[in-house]
């Protein structure tokens, strides 16, 4: 089975939300478990003129659009979410998103190059066809993979902003 690296199109410019240190950071969520979260957080974001409310949010934590989650629980009906809603005063737009708790996985990243940067992550097979959404924190950064059939759901529902990217 494919799989994919999920994140957010670069063509599109992804709500950052204020204050959001110390509660949606990695160290924070890698500490706390599902029933430790607030039921509710609210997040006013930045003022930036091209900012879309896309379906998928990577920074600062993975978050999907109801859209997203409800298609996911279709799949996995296990994975558990928290709700985050993000608020821009000015423009006076809200959207609300879902912070999953997907099966979290170690893997060690390589980091090389030849002509244009490339980096290998190395998972394990059996591990990563035993889910349907599998996170892996690597030391830089947490990556989200999802199962063909899932991405393709998401894609033909008419999901903003999702960006995809095969994996071998």
């Amino acid at each position: 089975m494919k799989y994919f690296l999920v994140t957010v199109d670069k063509n599109y410019t992804a709500p950052v939300p204020i204050g959001w240190y110390g509660v949606l950071d990695r160290k924070s969520l890698k500490e706390k478990k599902f029933y430790q979260m607030q039921k509710h957080l609210l997040f006013y974001i930045e003022n930036q003129m091209q900012t879309v409310f896309t379906d998928i949010i990577i920074f600062p934590c993975y978050l999907v659009s109801k859209l997203v989650k409800d298609i996911i629980s279709c799949y996995d009906p296990f994975i558990k979410f928290s709700r985050v809603i993000f608020y821009d005063r000015k423009k006076k737009q809200g959207m609300t998103y879902y912070l999953p708790f997907f099966y979290k996985m170690e893997a060690e990243e390589k980091r090389y190059e030849e002509g244009k940067q490339k980096r290998e992550i190395i998972l394990e097979k059996k591990e990563l066809e035993r889910h349907v959404v599998l996170e892996v924190n690597t030391s830089f950064e947490t990556l989200v993979f999802m199962r063909v059939d899932l991405v393709e759901s998401i894609l033909r529902r008419g999901a903003v902003g999702i960006g995809v990217e095969e994996i071998e």
